[in-house]
C-alpha cells in the first residue's frame, strides 16, 4: 500500500475535490427529473468504493478496514449489509 505523508494527502485531497466538484456539474445539469435524488445517489456510491477499498487494502478484515475509514467494526458490517441488498 502506498503511503502518503503531509502535503501528499494534502494534494490528494485537493485533486479528489476538484475532480469531484466537476463531476458534480455535469450530474446536476444531466438530472432528468426533481424525483432524481444525485445526492443521496452519489453519496451511496462514494461510500461503496471507499468500503471496497478498505476492504480489499486490510485483506477482508472488517476490524482494519473500519479503522482505516474511521468508523466501527459494527457501523462497517452494517453498512456492508447495507450495500448488499
Amino acid at each position: 500500500m502506498d503511503q502518503y505523508k503531509g502535503s501528499d494527502i494534502n494534494k490528494l485531497y485537493k485533486t479528489f475535490e476538484s475532480r469531484l466538484e466537476a463531476f458534480a456539474e455535469k450530474l446536476l445539469v444531466s438530472k432528468v427529473s426533481d424525483d432524481d435524488d444525485i445526492l443521496k445517489d452519489v453519496q451511496i456510491m462514494i461510500e461503496r468504493i471507499f468500503i471496497t477499498a478498505a476492504m480489499k487494502l486490510s485483506h477482508n478484515n472488517a476490524s482494519k478496514a473500519a479503522k482505516l475509514l474511521g468508523m466501527g467494526r459494527n457501523t462497517l458490517n452494517r453498512k456492508l449489509k447495507e450495500l448488499s441488498e
